[in-house]
């Protein structure tokens, strides 16, 4: 079983290093089997790295730009959101205390001129810690351990 080294999600310098690492160190004639152990992978990834290494270079185990478009809404003003929405609805002129997809929507179109259905604010707003319940969204529950 592969352990645990500490890389967070996609930080892709480090795996870069890692794969360049790893290339050499095959270069210098250590195992396949060796080497996937020590960095906690598959043996299966070591050949494939030597593979792409063979093939196309040194450029084989560059880190590839990351694809799909950019966010509309970038991350700094996304984790303000959250602060925004424990304010309630009230403070944004609503009738009533329910936090729906549309009226979010509209709060991000208001505060940060970025439009957003009501669709991907559904798949936003679980990201960011609140929870669907009853027809209006929530902050998420503290656990309460006793």
């Amino acid at each position: 079983m592969p352990r645990h080294l500490g890389y967070q999600r996609r930080d892709a310098a480090k795996l870069e290093a890692r794969r360049i690492a790893a290339v050499a160190r095959l270069r210098r004639g250590e195992s396949t089997s060796a080497i996937a152990r020590s960095l906690g992978v598959c043996i299966q990834s070591v050949q494939r790295w030597d593979r792409c290494y063979r093939l196309h270079g040194a450029e084989g185990l560059r880190r590839l730009p990351k694809c799909g478009s950019r966010p509309k809404l970038v991350r700094e003003k996304l984790i303000r959101l959250p602060g925004l929405l424990a304010q309630g609805p009230l403070a944004f002129g609503f009738d009533t205390p329910v936090w729906t997809s549309e009226r979010i929507a509209g709060v991000i179109w208001s505060r940060f001129r970025v439009r957003y259905s009501c669709d991907h604010v559904k798949r936003l707003l679980p990201s960011l810690g609140w929870r669907w319940h009853e027809h209006t969204w929530l902050p998420s529950r503290q656990k309460n351990f006793r």
